[in-house]
């Protein structure tokens, strides 16, 4: 499991069919090959697993073929659409049009259908890759996969901010690897092409580890400076939360250094949400003071060891993009127009690059590819024949992840994990307004394992019979 998502981020985010290929088929087959794991405390992963058949359905459903006729009633913009852009369909209508030859030929709602098969082909290899994992880590426990996940994150750290040092911070100047150089001039930083999905891949991972520091810092009671400082210099368990405090130091800074403003504001977002989380829990006035000082100063640590200078400089670029958003208003404001024109059946996933080609309008010096806005792109791609099911999964999502917390205490690394890991999908979703990076499949492939760490049930979860008596244990006990 961890080696799928080990190759996806060293195989440049997986964008490339050689790399893509064997990540999917590997995930499906490592997710198959989980079901065969017997659990003792297994839970029903049926909702789940229905929500994400629904969403494939409905993706299936853009690739049914129609008629010329059917078409045009169940999408009038997909048949003006192809009557522009696919000289095959212009030449079918006019057939139709004349002694109907070709009353047979069909076409699919999708306006690409090749691009659509693939992203549906990867969409179901990493919702069964999901589906398994969170087999595989309610056998295993949590700790396992995050302890490999946070190792080889330091590692990923490490090499992106080496690659930014050697470049004295122009990293679209080296090759990645020493040999590979984007077809187009980019913005590289570590193995991915574009400095903003390293960015989201650290998202991911750097919640763990800060998550785990704390558990590991409150999971033993200490009194006084001296018992403090005896903890920190023999105990296993401070061991763990100085080696976790370091990584997520290391990763946070290799955010910095990318200076990606998308993963500068989600990494803001993250740690307001778990700096509010760590103080909302402290039971006194002192240790939230506290608690906002320690956290603070971390922050301000991080950001002067990263150069507050050029921080500084790169935030301000903010303001001189503020009118286009970089490109980006004007790509959302042509995306509306497609959603309003394609509102049931969406243009096809994937499809997105292919419908920009006769409404985009702004500067057509570059082409949109994507959105740069997850949410409008799944919305003018698959419309409410697609969003619905999503919408509804990811209810089905919330309400599972709540379950967990609720049959198990709010303490043990098993439950800060779950924080962790429930705080790296915020911060990834907050990124998503502004990027795409979860549309490279190796960044898809680590959003499927930390999913799969929220919805986990913990290997050590002992549930008790509600008919015990009121001076029996708890009704759950978690020790992990």
């Amino acid at each position: 499991m961890v080696l799928a998502v080990v190759w996806g981020a060293l195989a440049f985010g997986a964008v490339y069919p050689w790399a893509y290929t064997p990540l999917a088929i590997g995930g499906a087959v490592i997710g198959l090959a989980a079901f065969t794991i017997k659990l003792g405390n297994a839970f029903s992963l049926r909702p789940l697993t229905l929500g994400c058949l629904a969403i494939a359905a409905a993706i299936s459903l853009q690739l049914m073929p129609l008629s010329p006729r059917v078409l045009g009633a169940v999408s009038p913009s997909t048949d003006r659409f192809l009557s522009r852009y696919d000289l095959s369909y212009q030449m079918s209508s006019r057939e139709l049009a004349g002694d109907g030859v070709r009353a047979a030929a069909r076409w699919p709602i999708s306006l690409t259908p090749s691009a659509t098969v693939l992203g549906l082909s990867l969409f179901l290899a990493l919702a069964i890759f999901m589906l398994g994992t969170v087999r595989i880590v309610s056998g295993t426990g949590a700790l396992a996969a995050a302890r490999a996940l946070v190792i080889f994150g330091v590692m990923l750290a490490v090499f992106a901010i080496g690659q930014y040092v050697l470049s004295g911070g122009e990293t679209y100047l080296l090759k990645i690897y020493g040999f590979w150089q984007p077809q187009y001039r980019g913005s590289p930083f570590g193995p991915f092409v574009n400095r903003n999905h390293f960015a989201g891949w650290m998202l991911m991972v750097l919640p763990l580890a800060a998550a785990a520091a704390y558990g590991a810092a409150v999971s033993e009671r200490h009194d006084g400076l001296h018992q403090v400082v005896s903890w920190l210099s023999r105990s296993p368990v401070a061991a763990r939360m100085q080696l976790m405090t370091l990584a997520a130091t290391v990763m946070g800074l290799s955010i910095l250094l990318s200076q990606s403003r998308s993963g500068m504001l989600a990494l803001a977002a993250e740690a307001a949400l778990l700096g509010g989380f760590i103080v909302r829990r402290q039971a006194s006035r002192r240790g939230r003071v506290i608690a906002v000082t320690v956290i603070a100063a971390g922050v301000l640590v991080v950001a002067a060891w990263a150069g507050l200078d050029r921080l500084m400089a790169r935030a301000a670029t903010v303001a001189g993009d503020l009118p286009t958003g970089g490109g980006r208003i004007g790509a959302w404001g042509d995306t509306v127009h497609i959603i309003r024109d394609f509102p049931v059946t969406g243009t096809g996933l994937n499809t997105f690059g292919t419908a920009m080609v006769l409404y985009q309008t702004g500067n057509r010096d570059l082409h949109f590819q994507e959105a740069h806005n997850d949410y409008l792109q799944l919305a003018a791609e698959g419309g409410l024949l697609v969003g619905i099911p999503v919408a509804i999964l990811v209810w089905i999502f919330v309400r599972a992840v709540k379950q967990r917390f609720a049959e198990a205490p709010a303490e043990g690394s098993t439950y800060w994990l779950r924080i962790g890991a429930v705080i790296a999908l915020l911060g990834i979703a907050v990124q998503a307004f502004v990027e795409f990076s979860l549309q490279m499949p190796g960044n898809a492939a680590l959003f499927a394992v930390i999913a799969a760490i929220a919805l986990h049930r913990s290997p050590n979860l002992r549930t008790h019979s509600r008919s015990a008596a009121p001076s029996a244990a708890p009704s759950s006990s978690l020790t992990d």
